[in-house]
């Protein structure tokens, strides 16, 4: 750890070599490094290979922002004043520049450079001024090295990231995280070089390394072997450069494909979730950029959350996405300079991954434009969710090759919505349901439905909102202004039954049993998941942690990076139970849950609910990987975000 390094507050290259004595044992120590620097060449990996080769096996991370160290006919070039031209600038002067390595340094750290640069192991991004004329080039030098344990230390000194840098007289301050009188001077430095890394700073815009930089980066690689380890779990074979499937797909995923194929490059995979919806949508996107030599591809997530596991997928396959949200700023422009590099013939393929709500935005059907239908492939997630009035933008005919995903596409009681997504997909061209898939791709698992009763209150309300829905049935199939009438009231109803107030504690009085029984084999309840209605999940919070249980909420307004986190630390045992509302019911990985009780239910064909409202539980071991389904015939969104375990689990009962 950082802290074992016995640190001087300056280091100068009059008493000592700033390169061995500091950076390499900090990379040495180090999972994260962030780096601005104004001048980088990979003659500094030689240097500092040990350190390199140590932080890489460790699984270590670097992100650096360095200038392109533009002359002045360059940053002429780049005053254009057109986005998209200027990114086909910079992209023309980057490439000048992979030339410059290529020609002027040793094979073996060009390999090392070119390893790291397709491993994902180095991010470069380039700053470049914003202002009109020509300043010059960013040139600072700072850099900041994290460990696992969170501690940090920032670096901040005239040292370039090249050889002759090293020759040079050089100085470094020191500031570390655990000396109280540091940390402000290393908060500092932190918080200018993240906002530098996400496009903040107002002097410096930076852009990510073109798709067609970095392939021709990785094209440098001299031997089929990495000249260091990567760590056990995360070791791969040889990375293929450009769009490919990864994986040995199962018999019924090659099925999914030519049955897609033989549709015409148009359909709905109405598959049971958990049996690789992703995975063989992905496959097939590989399979069309192989026959067509290039390609775009869209795909349209329907929550923030889903987006970062849509990326980690995309990139196996590789494809390198541009993302695109709310959360994210500037996707236009990377996503127009994609565009651009495919239509010029700079790269081979495009990936833009966007939630349902942007692709329905008038500023993501600008940013799309230029896309040539014949060769632009969009796959929907969660398809059925696009058949809503406000999201049906997002359906763009820009894409002439289509694949929508769902276990349910028919949307519920909304023929106009269903009419809209199969008239835009297609028909269902593939279909595998629970029946096929348990025992076989999908483990065979354990319901438990209880039944509670409303409360006289609820009961009268029911009551009263049934009578109200029979008196308008007869006018509803002729009368559009009282079918919506008729929908509102519908769904005032099925809140009643969602949100039935003896649901918590009736869970409660299992949540105990459980917890008992655990105590009594002598372990700990853990691997939790409770799923309540909209506007009640503080109240069951509230309860659990009243039993001892260490628990968080998964609700819309945890940050993604807090989300990634919970689930890591759901998943160590940290926290026992996740309490969630919908954020886990379409496509999260969970696979670490045991045990799911649903407080919330619906008549929606993708929930299950009996005529009184009803607790469902379920218990089950350590499961392997992505989520599902209740047992065939019964779908349920609590169980939605699970993967049942090789073995049934015991009685709650």
């Amino acid at each position: 750890m950082l802290r074992d390094l016995s640190l001087m507050p300056v280091y100068d290259s009059a008493e000592c070599d700033l390169v061995r004595d500091l950076q390499v044992p900090l990379l040495q120590h180090s999972a994260d490094y962030l780096r601005g620097v104004g001048f980088f060449t990979s003659g500094w990996l030689r240097i500092a290979a040990q350190g390199m080769a140590d932080f890489v096996q460790r699984g270590g991370k670097a992100r650096v922002v360095l200038s392109p160290i533009l002359e002045k006919c360059d940053w002429e070039a780049l005053q254009l004043g057109e986005e998209a031209r200027f990114d086909e600038a910079l992209r023309s002067i980057l490439a000048s520049r992979v030339n410059d390595l290529q020609s002027s340094l040793e094979s073996d750290t060009l390999n090392a450079l070119a390893w790291m640069i397709a491993d994902e192991v180095l991010d470069m991004r380039f700053a470049v001024p914003r202002a009109t004329d020509y300043p010059g080039n960013y040139h600072d030098k700072v850099g900041v090295y994290t460990d696992e344990n969170g501690d940090s230390v920032a670096l901040h000194g005239s040292l370039n990231d090249s050889v002759q840098g090293s020759l040079n007289g050089e100085a470094f301050s020191v500031f570390k995280s655990w000396e109280e009188g540091q940390r402000p001077y290393l908060q500092k430095h932190v918080s200018r070089l993240e906002s530098l890394w996400n496009d903040q700073n107002p002097q410096f815009r930076v852009r990510h390394i073109p798709d067609a930089i970095r392939e021709q980066i990785v094209q440098l690689r001299s031997t089929p072997h990495r000249p260091y380890s990567l760590p056990q779990a995360s070791a791969v074979s040889v990375r293929q450069c450009g769009p490919h499937c990864p994986v040995a797909l199962h018999p019924f995923q090659e099925t999914a494909i030519a049955r897609w194929k033989e549709a015409g490059c148009r359909g709905v995979f109405e598959m049971a979730t958990g049996t690789g919806k992703t995975v063989t949508s992905l496959a097939a996107a590989a399979d069309v950029h192989r026959e067509l030599g290039k390609m775009t591809l869209i795909v349209l997530v329907p929550y923030l959350h889903l987006l970062e596991q849509w990326e980690r997928n995309c990139r196996e396959f590789g494809f390198n996405p541009v993302l695109c949200s709310s959360k994210h700023g500037k996707w236009q422009i990377d996503v127009k300079s994609r565009i651009q590099d495919l239509n010029l013939g700079a790269t081979s393929h495009a990936c833009i991954l966007a939630v349902h709500v942007t692709a329905a935005s008038e500023r993501f059907q600008r940013a799309i434009a230029r896309l040539q239908p014949s060769h632009t492939m969009l796959i929907g997630d969660e398809a059925h969710g696009l058949g809503s009035p406000r999201l049906r933008n997002a359906l763009t005919q820009r894409a002439g090759i289509r694949l929508g995903l769902s276990a349910t596409p028919r949307r519920w009681f909304d023929d106009e919505g269903t009419a809209a997504i199969l008239s835009y997909f297609g028909q269902t061209c593939f279909e595998y349901t629970l029946d096929h898939a348990i025992g076989r791709y999908l483990t065979p698992y354990r319901y438990y439905p209880q039944l509670v009763s409303l409360t006289d209150n609820e009961a009268d309300h029911y009551e009263a909102l049934t009578s109200q829905i029979t008196s308008l049935l007869p006018q509803a199939e002729r009368d559009p202004e009282v079918h919506e009438q008729l929908k509102m009231l519908s769904l005032k109803r099925a809140r009643i039954v969602s949100g039935a107030q003896e649901k918590l504690p009736a869970m409660l009085v299992l949540l105990e049993s459980l917890i008992e029984q655990d105590r009594k084999d002598g372990r700990e309840t853990r691997d939790i998941l409770i799923y309540c209605a909209p506007g009640r999940h503080r109240e069951v919070l509230k309860a659990v942690a009243a039993l001892g249980l260490r628990c968080h909420e998964f609700v819309h307004d945890v940050s993604l990076p807090d989300r990634e986190k919970l689930l890591e630390q759901f998943a160590s045992g940290d926290i026992q139970v996740l309490v969630a509302i919908k954020c886990l019911d379409e496509g999260v990985d969970v696979p670490s849950t045991r045990t799911a009780f649903i407080l919330a239910s619906s008549t929606n064909p993708r929930e299950f609910v009996w005529p009184a409202p009803i607790l469902w539980t379920s218990h089950r071991v350590t499961v392997p990987s992505s989520p599902q389904g209740p047992p065939a015939g019964i779908s349920a969104s609590g169980a939605g975000g699970l993967w049942p375990s090789a073995e049934c689990g015991r009685t709650l009962l």
